[in-house]
């Protein structure tokens, strides 16, 4: 099987740290788990679960879209890295790649887009973030670091879509009670 010109370019980082240059393919969700398309450089196919692989990297033009392996309630996704800060990361669930299927029957899949977000913090666990929920959620992930960046969580310029800039003010506020010897 020749190398399929329609995948980006890009790489697996392998859990030995490890790059392996190919074309990345399509990511497929399930309720079994996840699992990419890897084309290597002969031409050779391989679907990866992210159990195997800490995670892929692709290029798209000048863009590059990292992704890693995560485990979370007993399944492994790979999830799409969008912000990360010294104390704080977000990830997503794949959006142009993705698709999910809610059986692991063939003839029964019903096929979907799944958009989730994901705060990680050191040390912890994954988070999912979602629009429903998400004042009291961040609220109470953040208040014992910055209460008073969690006081305005829900008010104007603090809500889901302004989820970025809650990163980086909570990263910032984070950082100056903190110092680097």
């Amino acid at each position: 099987m020749a190398q399929n010109e329609d995948y980006p370019k890009g790489y697996i980082h392998t859990k030995n740290n490890y790059h392996l240059t190919g074309s990345i393919g399509k990511v497929d969700h399930s309720v079994a788990g996840s699992m990419v398309l890897f084309v290597n450089d002969f031409g050779t196919p391989y679907y990866l679960h992210p159990a195997l692989i800490k995670g892929f990297v692709f290029y798209e033009g000048p863009a590059v879209q990292a992704y890693e392996s995560k485990f979370w309630k007993d399944r492994w996704m790979f999830l799409s890295v969008q912000y990360v800060g010294k104390n704080i990361r977000l990830l997503q669930t794949p959006k142009k790649l993705t698709e999910f299927s809610l059986s692991t029957d063939p003839q029964d899949q019903k096929k979907g887009k799944l958009n989730e977000y994901w705060l990680e913090l050191p040390g912890q666990d994954i988070l999912p973030v979602k629009k429903w929920g998400f004042r009291w959620k961040m609220k109470n992930l953040i208040k014992e670091t910055s209460p008073t960046l969690a006081s305005k969580i829900g008010k104007k310029g603090y809500r889901f879509k302004n989820l970025y800039s809650i990163l980086d003010a909570y990263d910032k506020e984070w950082s100056k009670g903190k110092r680097d010897l």
